[in-house]
């Protein structure tokens, strides 16, 4: 496995991952720490976004929200900061720090915690994983950079989650969609189903696609086959023009299955009349 060119990252066994994220170790610890710890005011101009995260959009109708609840009642607690060099940065609620910023509020309530990155990713997982104000978008980016600077496997990130590997292997490829598709995903325009049968596709036509699915308001079965229309092979396409001419109807082939319609019911009468009177 390719390693980083700068210092070399010394990885947890996966037992220690798993325990980790189970909340026994360092959720409980941070949250211990938290609930112990003084908060303080820090300036907001000494706090920055998140680098792992600030990829990803903030879902602007829940920031909104967000917006409201400070404006109406405050900060319900104070946000989890980072010491980064001579500044801070933003650990959680990540959404919060953003709506601070459209407030231009300039000092914010505190806590300020110690840990390592690792930790941090093992932490901003199980928190993405619970909060309702999180996005799929965060969630790729904190795996990849588990998987990246860390060498962890899919695997061994979809045993931590307990998810399937195909799941952990879509939600992190989310992070080569282009950026209007990962806007789109963080403002619940697309959904997650829609991203992942985008993804094979190269840039220009997933730009073609996306207008589509919104004109239309395609399901991601319907995506999906339109993508899969789009990487057919030629053998494939002719098979299909000649069933189309023999019966008269509408076909779709997909690599499992074989899909009919009709204009009218008396069409699919007749064409299973042909199958059944033939000698197939």
């Amino acid at each position: 496995m390719k390693k980083d060119s700068g210092e070399k990252i010394l990885r947890s066994s996966l037992s220690t991952l798993m325990k980790r994220f189970s909340a026994t170790d360092i959720i409980s610890s941070l949250e211990k720490e938290y609930f112990s710890s003084e908060p303080g005011y820090f300036h907001l101009s000494q706090i920055d976004d998140n680098q792992i995260l600030k990829k990803a959009r903030i879902n602007e109708q829940k920031l909104d929200n967000i917006i409201n609840q400070i404006k109406e009642k405050g900060f319900a607690s104070p946000l989890l900061i980072i010491k980064k060099g001579e500044r801070y940065e933003i650990l959680y609620p990540r959404i919060y720090y953003i709506a601070a910023r459209k407030l231009n509020i300039e000092n914010v309530p505190c806590t300020l915690i110690n840990i390592a990155e690792e930790d941090m990713l093992v932490f901003l997982a199980k928190r993405l994983e619970e909060d309702k104000n999180s996005n799929i978008v965060e969630m790729s980016l904190v795996l990849n950079r588990l998987q990246k600077r860390y060498h962890f496997t899919q695997s061994e990130i979809a045993e931590m989650m307990q998810q399937s590997r195909s799941q952990i292997t879509n939600i992190m490829r989310l992070i080569k969609m282009p950026d209007f598709v990962l806007r789109d995903i963080s403002n619940n325009n697309l959904s997650f189903g829609h991203a992942r049968a985008l993804s094979t596709l190269p840039v220009e036509e997933i730009r073609q696609i996306v207008p589509l699915i919104f004109l239309n308001n395609l399901s991601v079965r319907e995506v999906e086959r339109l993508v899969y229309g789009l990487k057919k092979t030629p053998h494939l396409l002719a098979q299909e023009n000649t069933i189309k001419e023999k019966y008269g109807c509408q076909i779709s082939i997909s690599p499992k299955t074989i899909s009919f319609s009709f204009e009218s019911e008396e069409e699919r009468e007749r064409f299973v009349n042909s199958l059944s009177s033939s000698n197939v």
